[in-house]
């Protein structure tokens, strides 16, 4: 062996590989896994980011919400909690491209699938999603204009 190979070090002239897919892998990538492997390993529970409550309270939070501009309120969700594009592609599963054209306000989000997913995964608490963006529940099967309130209430209490 010459002096300053490694014993570890791939012989001269073999390509890695990826463990899963067996794609080559860059000569940047000194993991086992391609990138397109590796985002689909979910994160341990402890290390999935998540919002703080404080942030639903925060003035332009509550006006991005009211205006349903959800390019300003992903954009200041990140700046309150330090959070990167990535950490809100994990919460959303928003696209990163798709997100930060959205928050460049060079897209919209109208898809009503979409921004329910977005509040749910951004954990908006329901007094601030607004009653035409909440999930179906138990209660009634449409998701607009369900009935949310108690089982346990009279008819005349509502």
């Amino acid at each position: 062996m010459l002096a300053g190979q490694f014993t570890d070090a791939p012989p001269s002239g073999s390509t890695r590989r990826c463990t899963d897919c067996a794609t080559r892998l860059n000569r940047y990538n000194d993991g086992l896994r391609c990138f397109a492997c590796s985002r689909g390993v979910s994160l341990p529970e402890a290390a999935a980011p998540a919002i703080p409550p404080d942030v639903w309270s925060d003035r332009e939070v509550q006006q991005a919400l009211v205006e349903r501009d959800f390019g300003a309120l992903c954009l200041r969700v990140r700046g309150l909690t330090c959070m990167r594009q990535e950490d809100l592609v994990l919460l959303t599963g928003l696209s990163q491209p798709f997100l930060s054209m959205l928050e460049s306000g060079r897209r919209k989000l109208t898809n009503i699938d979409k921004i329910v997913d977005l509040l749910a995964g951004l954990t908006v608490p329901e007094e601030l999603a607004g009653l035409m963006l909440r999930k179906p529940n138990s209660y009634g099967a449409g998701g607009v204009g369900v009935d949310i309130r108690s089982k346990n209430q009279a008819p005349n209490d509502r």
